[in-house]
């Protein structure tokens, strides 16, 4: 599947997939419970949840400006599905520039950077190494 351009909506479905608006239609038995939006925060691009205030059937035509009960930037954990007669419920996790705007504010973006190069360092290192046989 060719990835969504940046400026195509992308939504949050009570099912717990994000799919473009093309897409809506292969997911007839979910909701629409709200939509991928990009913010500014702390000078970075980062994606937020827009959690609506009324779950849309993916087999309607989603508003253009749907009211937006809160933008959820970082992780949230049983994210209810509003729309009448629906029980599901999901978890949005935070995506790397929100995690990275936190590090920042609490001044740990620089430790978390060099940590991540260590890792990719020592796995790179690792992967060539000859492998080792286990005696039969």
């Amino acid at each position: 599947m060719p990835e969504p351009k940046s400026s195509e909506r992308r939504f949050f479905l009570c099912s717990g997939q994000c799919v473009a608006y093309r897409d809506l239609h292969k997911y007839s038995g979910s909701h629409i419970v709200g939509e991928l939006r990009y913010l500014s925060d702390e000078r970075r691009r980062v994606t937020a949840l827009a959690l609506y205030e009324t779950p849309v059937p993916t087999t309607e035509v989603p508003p253009v400006k749907p009211a937006v009960l809160v933008y959820i930037i970082g992780d949230a954990r049983l994210i209810r599905c509003r729309y009448a007669g629906c029980t599901r419920s999901q978890r949005w996790e935070i995506g790397r520039a929100g995690f990275l705007s936190l590090m920042d504010r609490m001044g740990y973006q620089d430790k978390v950077l060099e940590l991540e190069q260590e890792e990719k360092d020592h796995e790179k290192n690792n992967t060539n190494l000859p492998k080792v046989q286990s005696p039969a």
